[in-house]
This record gives structure tokens, C-alpha cells and sequence, in this order.
């Protein structure tokens, strides 16, 4: 048998070399679990793939809508007004009586000068009746003066009185034209009394009632808007108005009727630049046949510019700029690397690619994203 001192010292050494084994364990088990020193870590990213599709670029303009045509109607002559036949609202013909002044006087002037017209065509006849008998007397007298029946004086007497009542005939006939004219100018001023609507439109104003004295000069009457096409007026910038051509379709939304689209033209461009602010002015116009759109509705009209058919579409955020040149990063597997693009025409949401990407490709969704060439990358199909 040892000796106690002995039996401790074994006893002790056993512990220890347990201790140690357990300790080299432990690390080794740690050290197979921690990854390799150095490795990034792989980023989730939402990937997008290529499309091929049809893209437009467009151009918007705001402004408000105001109709086409608006005449106001007012009155040529100072008088009372005797009636007012239209109210706000009501639709009109072109031509349609739509107020009218008091014309009686009116009438009994038109009248007065048919009567003088009336007394200068007897006057003419009396006088075309004196000439003709004077011309008969005058063949009679150079007849007689031919056959030496009467004298140089009688047939001088008699081509003196012809002439006499030629000149009376015109006198006459200058008369007439002249009271025939005053009979037209009776008749315009009556016709002036009466107030026609000169469009086609709906009554937008009325500023008179019946007995309300009225003259040249002052308000109008009634103003009549021709509303089946209205036109929206904005200003563009110089780069903008080159990229335009009158006769270029143009989508119009008003925040008034939600989810509807109207189908308009870009009718007119202004040849000269507004120095005050720089810009062109622009109309667009747009048929409202139905009525749905009203005059002084905010409208907005997207001018289609260009468009590509069959192209490479992707999102705008999935093209950014590095190192000063513009790239999408391209999904190869668990990687990702930047692929240099030369984009094309755009709208508000997708960017055209024309060259350096190809329909179908995986794409990150996001190129704003801090990422290197290779990182590697968990991508996530977007929408799932």
C-alpha cells in the first residue's frame, strides 16, 4: 500500500488531466463553429427580373380647363332691355334670340324711311315719264328742223329740255339710293335690338334682367361658352417645347373625375418665348362632347413624347451611378456584380435599357443599396 501522500498526489494528477482533455474539447467545438475570418456575410436583397414590354415617355403639363370658345354678348345700341330669354346654365344654338331691347321707336324710324323709299321710287317714275316725253319731243323738233319746218331754236329749246329731265331721272335715281340706304340702316338697327347667340354653347354668365338700361360699352349681357372641346394652357421650358409637335396625343385626368382618362391632342405651341419666366406656351385640347368635364376644372395632361416598342424595361431604383457611369447589379447566382447599361427613354416608375441588360435577366431591385462586386446575396423574388 502507497503511502497517503502518495495517494493524493495520484489523485490529483487524474483531475487535472480530465480538466485539461475537457478544456481541449470545448475549444475544438467552438472553433468548428465560428465561421472563416474574413467571409462577408450574405446580404437579402429583393431581385426584379428584365422585362420586355412597350414603354412611352411622356411630358405633363397642369393647368386649368377653359373652354374653347366664350363670346360675351353685348348690346350695340343704349336702350332698356325688354327681354332676357336664357338663364345661367341653359343651352344655345348659333343664331338663337337670347334678349332683345324696347325697338319700338326703333320701328317707327325703319318705317318712316320704307315710306321715303316708297316716295323716291314715285319721284324716279315721274321723272323717267318726264324724260321719255322729252325725248319724244326732241325726235319730233330734229325731225320738223330736218324738213326746215321749224327753227335752229326750237330744236336747240328741245335737246335743252331732254336734258333737263335726264338729269332730273338722276336726281331721281340718287334719291332712291339714298333712301334705300337709310331703310337698310333703319332695319340693321332694329336687327341691332335684338341680341343673337353668334355659337353654339351653354349660357356661363347673365348680367342683365328685363328693364335694365344697357349701352355700348358696358358689361355683357349674357357671355355663352362652347364647352364640347376645352383647352388647357401651361408654359414649358426650352428643352421641353423642343421635344413637342402639335398634333401629339396627350392623356388628361382632373382631380374632380377620379380614374377617368380623356383623350386629347396637343393643338398648339407658341412660336415665341415669354421672357418673363422662359417659357413656351402650350395648348392642349381635349373633345368633352358628354359634358363630364366643366370649365375651370384643374386638369393635368401627360404629352406622349416617344415610345419604344418590345423594349427592355426595368425600375427606375434598380439603376444607380458608380464611378460615374451607370450600372444595374446583375444576380449570378448567390452573387452580385455591377453591369455597366446605357438607358433609353423613361416614364414616372420603369427606365428603357438599351444596351447592357437582356430581357428575363435577375436583377437587385434596389441598386442603391450599399453593395460590392461579389458580394454574395440571399436574393428574394419581389412579391413573395
Amino acid at each position: 500500500m502507497p503511502p497517503p501522500k502518495s495517494l493524493f498526489a495520484a489523485v490529483v494528477a487524474a483531475s487535472l488531466a480530465v480538466f485539461s482533455g475537457a478544456c481541449r474539447s470545448s475549444d475544438s467545438t467552438t472553433a468548428a463553429a465560428a465561421p472563416q475570418a474574413g467571409e462577408p456575410t450574405a446580404l437579402e436583397v429583393i431581385a426584379i427580373e428584365a422585362q420586355n414590354g412597350d414603354l412611352a415617355e411622356a411630358l405633363s403639363v397642369s393647368g386649368t380647363l377653359t373652354p374653347q370658345t366664350r363670346v360675351g354678348i353685348a348690346s350695340k345700341l343704349p336702350g332698356r332691355l325688354d327681354r332676357v330669354l336664357v338663364n345661367i346654365g341653359d343651352r344655345v344654338r348659333a343664331g338663337q334670340v337670347v334678349a332683345s331691347l324696347d325697338h319700338r321707336e326703333l320701328d317707327a324710324q325703319a318705317d318712316a324711311a320704307a315710306a321715303a323709299v316708297s316716295v323716291a321710287k314715285a319721284g324716279l317714275e315721274s321723272a323717267e315719264a318726264s324724260l321719255s316725253n322729252a325725248a319724244l319731243e326732241h325726235d319730233r323738233a330734229r325731225n320738223l328742223f330736218e324738213r326746215g319746218a321749224i327753227p335752229r331754236q326750237r330744236l336747240d329749246a328741245a335737246e335743252t329740255a331732254r336734258r333737263a329731265a335726264s338729269a332730273q331721272r338722276d336726281l331721281a335715281r340718287a334719291h332712291l339710293a339714298q333712301a334705300e340706304a337709310a331703310l337698310r340702316h333703319a332695319r340693321e338697327v332694329v336687327r341691332d335690338a335684338t341680341l343673337y347667340s353668334p355659337i353654339p354653347g351653354a349660357v356661363v354668365e347673365r348680367n342683365y334682367d328685363a328693364g335694365n338700361l344697357v349701352s355700348p360699352g358696358d358689361e355683357a349681357v349674357l357671355v355663352v361658352a362652347d364647352t364640347r372641346t376645352l383647352k388647357l394652357e401651361a408654359g414649358v421650358g426650352e428643352l421641353e417645347a423642343g421635344r413637342l409637335r402639335v398634333g401629339m396625343r396627350a392623356a388628361v385626368t382632373a382631380p374632380a373625375r377620379p380614374g377617368v382618362t380623356y383623350d386629347g391632342r396637343l393643338a398648339a405651341i407658341a412660336p415665341e418665348i415669354d421672357p418673363k419666366n422662359r417659357q413656351f406656351r402650350v395648348e392642349v385640347r381635349v373633345p368633352n362632347g358628354a359634358g363630364d368635364l366643366l370649365s375651370g376644372m384643374y386638369a393635368t395632361a401627360r404629352i406622349q413624347t416617344a415610345r419604344a416598342a418590345d423594349a427592355v424595361i426595368v425600375p427606375r431604383e434598380s439603376v444607380t451611378t458608380r464611378q460615374g457611369q451607370r450600372v444595374v447589379f446583375r444576380i449570378s447566382g448567390d452573387r452580385v456584380q455591377p453591369a455597366p447599361v446605357v438607358e433609353g427613354l423613361a416614364d414616372d416608375t420603369r427606365v428603357q435599357i438599351v444596351s447592357g441588360v437582356a430581357g428575363g435577366e435577375l436583377l437587385v431591385a434596389d441598386a442603391r443599396k450599399a453593395l460590392e462586386p461579389g458580394q454574395p446575396v440571399r436574393p428574394v423574388r419581389a412579391g413573395r
